[in-house]
């Protein structure tokens, strides 16, 4: 490894806890070219990852990079490197063609200084295994974890949710990490499959899903059933899901609960490309929207939706509904996490009734999660 990679690591295990190995396995998994750097001298001071992907809105792919182990050396903390290097990865973000910028906050307001807002759940449910369906009709099958359809069912999943990355082969390296003694693939379907899951069976008292699929509430409760049948083991089972859950959904009774939800946050880096390239539910409307920056001025545009697709123009179209909004939250907005009729009621969206039903219209859909926290 390079003097570079090195700190980095360091850097990241004085940060986040992580094992010197792990670090080493993560650094082959993005590169480390996939991170800047601030230095102090020759000395590197603080890095993070920029990690270019899509995330999927209404069905459509927006352009967007994930930002990633933002890790501050611990004496250089307090001396104001955050925002710094964090703007200077958004900047470079938007260069690589970057619509909006995400990231995983361990605290908010500095982020919030450089313009992002809440955007999206992460969220890890659990249940107790003998609470899980007893009998299923759909046959399992074991699959190697390099399957190619396990990745065109994970594709077919991001259509219907809202959020969802568009994986790397970095983020696929991540879902199948070490430790890899107890990890295997199942699916349900001998062509496209209808289901599938990742289970990770290293921690007795714990079955991992690392990563999972149903098409239909048929399929979560077959999953459920296949999970139940380690209940002489393993005694809980925890899985990534959106707050909208098909494995919850299908749960016969209780016996689940919230591990754990923490939002994600997002900078609309160019709020044109972002509009038309997301999906819409609404198939026809106009809206106008001022887009306010720190400055106060920022920019005014029209969004025009013909057959659920947006085309964008600067100005203002005559006779349309008119909202104004802060950048930051036009992230909250953009996504669906927070409605129109919310950021009004507190105080961040501006616009009359006509405007918040059909900003709420426009912007409706899944409530958007990410599956992963890379």
């Amino acid at each position: 490894m390079t003097t570079d990679a090195e700190r980095i690591g360091w850097l990241m295990r004085m940060a986040f806890g992580m094992t010197e190995a792990r670090t080493r396995e993560y650094l082959d998994h993005v590169g480390t070219d996939s991170f800047l750097v601030l230095r102090s001298g020759k000395e590197v001071s603080a890095c993070a990852a920029l990690l270019p992907t899509r995330h999927r809105f209404g069905g459509g792919w927006v352009q967007a990079a994930n930002i990633a182990h933002v890790a501050i050396a611990p004496e250089a903390r307090g001396g104001g490197l955050a925002r710094p290097l964090v703007n200077g990865l958004a900047e470079f973000a938007q260069e690589g063609g970057a619509a909006m910028v995400t990231l995983f906050a361990s605290a908010r307001p500095v982020y919030r200084k450089c313009g992002f807002e809440l955007a999206g759940s992460e969220i890890v449910y659990e249940a107790e295994t003998q609470a899980l369906p007893l009998r299923t009709d759909l046959a399992f099958a074991s699959v190697a974890l390099d399957d190619p359809r396990l990745r065109e069912a994970y594709d077919a999943k991001t259509i219907i949710e809202a959020g969802l990355l568009d994986r790397t082969q970095a983020h696929w390296h991540e879902i199948i990490r070490e430790p890899r003694d107890g990890l295997s693939a199942f699916v349900i379907g001998e062509g496209p499959l209808s289901a599938y899951v990742i289970l990770d069976a290293s921690d007795p008292g714990l079955l991992t899903v690392r990563d999972w699929y149903a098409s239909t509430g048929r399929e979560a409760a077959a999953l459920l059933t296949f999970f139940g049948r380690f209940r002489s083991v393993y005694p809980l089972v925890r899985w990534h899901g959106g707050p909208h859950d098909d494995l919850v959904a299908a749960m016969p009774d209780k016996g689940w609960r919230l591990a754990h939800q923490e939002d994600w946050l997002a900078r609309i880096l160019n709020p044109k490309a972002a509009l038309e390239a997301r999906g819409y539910l609404v198939r026809e409307a106009v809206l106008n929207l001022h887009i306010a920056n720190e400055a106060g001025d920022g920019s005014e545009i029209a969004l025009e939706i013909a057959g659920g697709k947006a085309r964008v123009r600067n100005g203002s179209l005559s006779g349309a509904p008119s909202l104004t909004i802060a950048l930051p939250f036009f992230a909250s907005l953009f996504t669906g996490y927070r409605s129109a009729s919310h950021l009004r009621r507190q105080g961040h969206l501006k616009t009359d009734e006509e405007g918040v039903r059909l900003a709420d219209l426009v912007f409706a859909g899944p409530p958007p999660w990410l599956a992963e926290h890379v």
